[in-house]
């Protein structure tokens, strides 16, 4: 047997339940045990993250509207802090497409706002996209874009009316500014996915009427506090499955490992090892004691 003055000092277990839920190992560094630390906060954060990264980083989040249920939530979960954002997300998703803040909700059909009072404008934003335009001379211009695009709403005859302009490249190459006007499709705010769609009708001065003659379509980007750890549309877990096939399960699997074995983890901060009182280093003293005693 051994004597109490052997036995790990737990201190106290349930500071270490939490601080081991938080942050995997903290609660073994807080009892001095800083060896299973280590290797429990790389084992567990290094596979958590790698699934994140496997995944595009859109494998944790929690969506908890009615049917829409993430039940693997409850297992990512487990490792604490890098899983607890998702909470604070789907709280501000759920807000952002209730019906009282949407124009329309069918956010999951085509995920956009579709009247120009629920867009935050002005809008400045880096672009990427696509042109279909006929002209000036009416023949069709085509092609890749990538530049900046800057949007404002205007009084008009009807109210209120987005404006606003194009600069940038049309297949690597300069292009004059393009005025763009409504309609204007602009993707939420909030969302799974890093880029934020965005298309409107470009429009040229012919015989001296503004007309539309063609469209963009493509994406500004979004801040990272608005998609990380951000529910996933039905259209968006469409997308990433198409992209990534059986890569993005293993990838939600890897999260799901990383949550359920810091249950382990908390456990052991808690109760200590499951057998003996001592981690190897007393049981190697003692046993070193033992062979003296003999001698």
């Amino acid at each position: 047997m051994t004597d109490s003055h052997n036995k790990i000092d737990l201190k106290n277990p349930v500071i270490a339940a939490i601080l081991a839920f938080l942050i995997p190992g903290a609660g073994h560094l807080y009892q001095g045990r800083t060896f299973k630390a280590a290797i429990y906060c790389f084992c567990i954060l290094s596979t958590f993250f790698c699934g994140m990264a496997l995944g595009d980083w859109k494998t944790v989040y929690y969506q908890s509207q009615p049917g829409k249920r993430t039940l693997g939530y409850f297992a990512q979960v487990g490792v604490g802090l890098p899983a607890l954002p998702a909470l604070v997300q789907t709280s501000r998703y759920n807000k952002l497409v209730s019906p009282s803040n949407l124009a329309r909700n069918d956010v999951d059909s085509n995920y956009f706002e579709s009247h120009p009072y629920r867009m935050e404008m002005p809008l400045e934003a880096p672009f990427k996209g696509t042109l279909l335009d006929r002209g000036d001379d009416g023949k069709n211009i085509s092609g890749q874009l990538e530049g900046y695009i800057k949007l404002k709403t205007v009084p008009s005859d009807f109210g209120t009316a987005i404006t606003g302009t194009f600069e940038g490249t049309l297949d690597n190459k300069p292009i004059s500014p393009l005025n763009l006007s409504d309609p204007v499709g602009l993707g939420l705010p909030l969302g799974g996915d890093k880029e934020r769609a965005l298309e409107c009708a470009v429009v040229r001065d012919l015989d001296g009427r503004q007309t539309d003659t063609g469209h963009i379509e493509g994406s500004i980007p979004r801040p990272f506090l608005n998609w990380f750890e951000m529910p996933l549309s039905n259209r968006e877990l469409d997308d990433i499955n198409k992209k990534l096939g059986k890569r993005y399960e293993f990838a939600v699997v890897f999260t799901w490992i990383a949550g359920l074995l810091n249950l382990l983890v908390i456990w052991d901060a808690f109760e200590g090892p499951a057998y003996g009182r001592g981690d190897e280093e007393q049981a190697a003293s003692q046993k070193k004691q033992s062979s003296d005693s003999k001698t």
